[in-house]
């Protein structure tokens, strides 16, 4: 690549330096431009990579793919950075940050998301693996129907020498640019063996009977219970591979990885939409009730009808829609959205959904919408307070990421976060995958049994690159 193509870029640098001596602390620098790409996937595959971190989010329906690699900005929360401390430190980053050229001044994007209850001491298998982490990448390739952009980005200091900047940051473009394009490697199957279920089937139905036992209408409505199952992966974890799988079996759902160095990889492809917002309009969903797919196109159809009529996943879904609509009437004075859900059809599931949408009253954020919308009754149930304390009472295993919130939020605000589901969690050649079932009053232990058994099998399936 030619040099002159960075030449521009010296008066942004200047810029970028100035503000942050002025500022007293460190900037991010962005240079965004165009490149033709058919595929994003192939990108994180890089040996140069295996010790970075890499980041994956593709919608395959809508033709959105992201792929990040490396960093130069993050936050972690902890016991002393709250949700909130982050959320000042994003505006900070986002607000003070310089991007070049200016029509692509909103490129710059900040990805993360954290654990199902940021309450919960960290334990067990996440070991290493943050409570929540958010993160600007150094190498940001965004693809939608119309272009693809890489944004390369670069933190200043104060005390930096302009001529070095220039330097490097024209070395890390060139090293970006010129790995450009990848193939992507066929899917690779792997041998995949169940260790262990956590907890047990008889603990888990035991665990149902007590979520029903402590079921009252005027206090706890609906208790969402969850569980894990441990796996050995024989031969190495092959990711990227797991994410073809995903993708190409669930394109309406949004297939995610958040992979940490020497911390272990979360990724999942859900079917749940926690919020997103753009110009003041926010869309979300309601996704609550669940049955398995037909055998055959009648017996599918008598499925879906027999979701759709069923008493006990109506009112399943009807205690997250009404939830999730009460809390966002905080934001907008039109919240819309339908009386009746319509079936929405996985590979190997159903569900009953309800979209969501409306317009912003004030100058909230997508984070801000995220700390009041989190956990929402599908995930945890209702009300949320009571429903989170008896998780906290029977749920022997910590979640970590699964069913946390993962997404994105660029300078303005606006973003996408999705709700983790499907999703698993490796380290080095052990992988432990995560489902779960919402029980309200004419739930049966059985029944919920099966229906984990069910959601387990798309990301099980993937991680053996397929097989089933």
């Amino acid at each position: 690549m030619s040099s002159k193509i960075y030449n521009p870029i010296q008066p942004a640098v200047t810029k970028g330096l100035a503000q942050a001596k002025r500022l007293g602390f460190p900037i991010v620098l962005s240079y965004t431009f165009e490149f033709e790409v058919s595929d994003l996937l192939p990108l994180i595959t890089h040996s140069a990579d295996k010790n970075k971190t890499r980041i994956y989010w593709e919608q395959p329906k809508d033709n959105i793919a992201v792929a990040g690699i490396g960093t130069v900005w993050y936050r972690d929360i902890n016991k002393d950075n709250t949700f909130v401390d982050i959320q000042k430190s994003i505006s900070l980053i986002l607000n003070n940050s310089i991007s070049f050229p200016n029509k692509y001044s909103n490129s710059l994007k900040v990805f993360g998301g954290h654990s199902f209850n940021l309450n919960e001491e960290k334990k067990g298998v996440w070991g290493n693996f943050p409570q929540g982490r958010f993160s600007i990448s150094e190498c940001l390739i965004v693809k939608n129907e119309t272009n693809t952009l890489i944004t390369i980005s670069r933190t200043l200091h104060p005390s930096d020498v302009e001529t070095k900047v220039l330097q490097e940051f024209q070395k890390t473009c060139e090293h970006y640019k010129n790995r450009l394009p990848v193939t992507l490697k066929p899917i690779q199957k792997t041998r995949v063996e169940k260790s262990k279920n956590i907890p047990g089937k008889n603990t888990y139905l035991s665990s149902v009977n007590l979520v029903l036992e402590k079921l009252n209408p005027s206090d706890i409505e609906k208790v969402v219970i969850s569980r894990v199952r441990h796996l050995n992966i024989y031969g190495d974890f092959k990711d990227v591979s797991a994410l073809q799988v995903l993708r190409e079996n669930y394109p309406n759902c949004t297939t995610f990885m958040f992979s940490y160095p020497k911390s272990g990889t979360f990724l999942g492809s859900t079917p749940e939409h926690l919020i997103t917002l753009k110009d003041g309009l926010f869309s979300t969903e309601a996704l609550a009730g669940t049955i398995a797919r037909g055998r055959n196109m009648e017996e599918d159809r008598l499925h879906a009808e027999s979701l759709f009529n069923s008493h006990k996943e109506r009112e399943e879904h009807r205690f997250v829609v009404d939830q999730i609509v009460n809390k966002l009437r905080s934001f907008s004075n039109n919240v819309n959205f339908g009386d009746k859900p319509v079936v929405f059809k996985l590979n190997n599931v159903q569900h009953l959904k309800t979209p969501i949408s409306g317009s912003l009253k004030n100058g909230s954020t997508v984070l801000d919408m995220i700390l009041s919308l989190h956990p929402t009754p599908a995930i945890a149930g209702t009300p949320t307070k009571q429903a989170t304390e008896v998780i906290a009472k029977i749920e022997t295993h910590n979640r970590g990421w699964y069913s946390g919130p993962v997404g994105w939020i660029d300078k303005n605000g606006d973003g996408e976060f999705c709700v983790a589901l499907r999703s698993a969690f490796a380290k080095d050649n052990k992988v432990y995958v995560f489902a779960g079932s919402g029980i309200v009053s004419e739930s049966l232990p059985e029944k919920e049994w099966e229906e984990t058994e069910l959601k387990f099998q798309p990301i099980v399936s993937a991680l053996s690159g397929g097989q089933s």
